[in-house]
């Protein structure tokens, strides 16, 4: 048995109690807990099994076990990025809204000073 096939059961069973207690203080949504869930376990069994990964790419028409991960893992980082992207445009539109609220209060106070 190789050293990543050991390794990677071990972290993926850290990185799911990692996100279970982190749920559980209310710091990630059970949707977030359950994509990492699945994902870590996909990382266990292609470790465990490495040739139920060729399987899986003979599936999708992939030719080897390998091309399907680093496909898979593209798919995921992707997934990532967009969903971090949409994050951070809807947190930039809110402190655009939060500024302006802001902007147009102190107008109105600074004008009633002046007189």
């Amino acid at each position: 048995m190789l050293l990543y096939s050991l390794i990677f059961p071990i972290i993926s069973i850290i990185a799911i109690v990692w996100f279970v207690l982190r749920y559980m203080k209310g710091k990630n949504s059970l949707t977030t807990v359950i994509l990492w869930t699945i994902f870590w376990i996909i990382v266990s069994v292609f470790a465990l099994f490495p040739n139920l990964s060729t399987s899986f790419a003979s599936a999708f028409g992939i030719t080897r076990g390998l091309d399907f991960i680093i496909i898979l893992v593209f798919v995921i980082l992707f997934y990532t990025i967009l969903k971090l992207y949409f994050i951070v445009d809807k947190m930039q539109n809110d402190l655009n809204r939060i500024v302006k609220e802001v902007a147009l209060q102190n107008e109105i106070t600074l004008e009633e000073e002046e007189e």
